[in-house]
């Protein structure tokens, strides 16, 4: 049994505390059973070749009535959760929808009929179907949470599989969906690719058949930073990031936001070599603990590196 001790500058090691320090605490291997390919931890559990997943988005902490409409909330509820699959190298099969609204909005064209108009929008447009869920009232917040399953194209694509020489790479320019949030926040008008990138996400579903080669991936929800460390940690590796190209395509006004912002639904994937439609942003080395550095060697501070659920934002 390992006792405790602080983690190494740029160390991917958990905060004591957090969103993710809470999930490794639930995470118990022994209760995978016979059928499961892949249990807790990665962007979908694996049964029998089936990839699934689960996303779940909250009024007043993803999305705001104020900034997007109805039908922006219900088609970003269900992009979130298809990101997953393509994180994981499965097509989309079908999703289970489960809704929390007022009662007083169970009405015809009520906000649930809108909500779910963005979400059968999606589910067209990525050949995704509903096909079955719940809903609930509640006196608020809102909360549509979407479970998605999917067919797996090979092996599971996992963010473990990481090794010494792999390039890392980028499947488009993040940080956008954070500057609309930041402008909003202080009441400015963001310009269009912006507000697109927040109210209208497109999970990279078209990039799935040139995944074959790749090694490990993980889509970008958290921030590109903390997102990167996610595979550092899993892969047992350290993780080189060339920052210029991290930033590449970004907001010029602030890179932070293109490290840091969260919910951009790209992609991060390792290959040996380019893949058609991605960036080289890094490369995989060899090491004895997991680490998150840039390019010239130095380590990656571990605060503020992107988003999570339990810690300070």
């Amino acid at each position: 049994m390992r006792g405790r001790s602080k983690p190494p500058p740029g160390s991917t090691g958990p905060a004591p505390g957090g969103e993710h320090a809470a999930i490794a605490r639930w995470i118990n291997p022994s209760r995978v059973l016979p059928g499961i390919t892949v249990g807790p931890g990665d962007d979908c559990a694996w049964l029998d070749g089936f990839a699934v997943s689960v996303d779940t988005v909250v009024e007043g902490v993803h999305f705001r009535f104020d900034w997007s409409s109805p039908e922006d909330v219900g088609w970003k509820a269900m992009c979130a959760a298809l990101s997953d699959l393509a994180a994981s190298r499965a097509r989309p099969r079908g999703a289970l929808i489960s809704l929390s609204v007022p009662a007083s909005e169970l009405t015809d064209a009520g906000l649930a009929d809108r909500l779910m108009a963005g979400i059968t929008e999606a589910s067209l447009a990525y050949r995704c179907p509903v096909i079955g869920g719940d809903v609930c009232r509640t006196p608020g917040p809102v909360q549509i949470s979407v479970t998605v399953i999917g067919d797996g194209i090979g092996a599971p694509l996992l963010r473990s599989g990481a090794g010494h020489g792999d390039l890392v790479q980028r499947s488009g320019p993040t940080g956008w969906s954070a500057l609309a949030i930041k402008m909003l926040q202080l009441g400015e008008t963001p310009p269009a690719r912006a507000l697109d990138a927040h109210r209208r996400p497109h999970p990279r579903l078209d990039l799935l058949d040139a995944l074959t080669p790749a090694t490990a991936a993980i889509d970008i929800s958290d921030g590109l930073l903390a997102d990167a460390a996610h595979i550092a940690h899993a892969s047992r590796v350290a993780v080189l990031l060339d920052r210029d190209a991290c930033v590449s395509g970004g907001p010029p006004s602030d890179e932070a936001l293109s490290l840091q912002g969260g919910e951009d639904f790209e992609l991060i994937i390792c290959a040996p070599s380019p893949l058609d439609g991605f960036s080289t942003i890094g490369r995989i080395e060899a090491t004895e603990r997991p680490s998150l550095l840039w390019s010239n060697g130095a380590p990656v501070p571990s605060s503020g590196r992107g988003w999570d659920h339990g810690g300070q934002h």
